[in-house]
């Protein structure tokens, strides 16, 4: 079992969320993919969480995708959309500038919508079935039950979604085995200690993500001398 990417979430080693520094931080730390935010404020595509306060700035997506072209050849942009219809200007400004083929989608990412055969989707569970972490963080074992996961693989085999993109808590092996059985798999986010990093590095995961990226990849890289790899 082997996690395949870490990505540095927004804000990684203690940067600022969603800033230049941040993405210097993320591509320093030897992370597989880097996070940003993404919403469109006053018609143009900005790296934030919320909508911004008067007054504040925000470094534009075109910026971030010239500096990461700058600083690195191999990693890639999960582009976390926090508004509807951003799926395409996302992709072609990313193709505009020679990204493409390096960019995941997460977030607000409509399931029915046909993308270039390059864009790479992390589909949001909660896209799938509205309402389900408001449902699941209401039980104490914080786990979906039998018949949600199985309306969340009937959802994802009718979209034709091979990665769900989750919170970690939710997350059990039994899970990923049987969505793994399905060719289904998880993006996991966000995992910020490492007793659970660690754990969930030993399971068959695309992606993991966390804002101590040097800590998950040096965890990474030890155990896989550890098993051989």
């Amino acid at each position: 079992m082997s996690c395949k990417w870490i990505t540095a979430h927004s804000g990684c080693e203690g940067t600022p969320d969603n800033s230049e520094q941040n993405i210097r931080a993320a591509v320093q730390s030897g992370a597989d993919l880097l996070e940003v935010d993404v919403r469109r404020v006053e018609g143009q595509l900005v790296l934030t969480h919320n909508l911004p306060q008067p007054g504040e700035t925000c470094v534009t997506l075109a910026d971030c995708f010239r500096l990461v072209k700058a600083l690195s050849e191999r990693i890639g942009i999960n582009c976390d959309l926090k508004e509807e219809g951003l799926e395409l200007d996302v992709l072609q400004l990313a193709q505009a500038n020679g990204l493409a083929g390096r960019i995941i989608l997460t977030g607000t990412v409509n399931p029915a919508l046909t993308l270039p055969g390059w864009a790479m989707v992390s589909m949001n569970v909660e896209n799938l079935l509205p309402g389900l972490y408001e449902q699941v963080w209401e039980r104490e074992d914080k786990r979906m039950t039998a018949e949600e996961e199985l309306k969340l693989l009937a959802k994802a085999q009718q979209y034709g979604v091979t990665s769900l993109n989750m919170n970690y808590h939710l997350f059990s092996r039994g899970l990923g085995h049987r969505m793994g059985e399905a060719g289904i798999t998880f993006s996991l986010w966000t995992a910020n200690d490492e007793e659970s990093i660690r754990s969930l590095l030993d399971c068959d995961l695309e992606n993991l993500t966390t804002r101590l990226p040097v800590l998950a990849c040096q965890l990474r890289q030890q155990m896989e001398r550890g098993k051989g790899v």
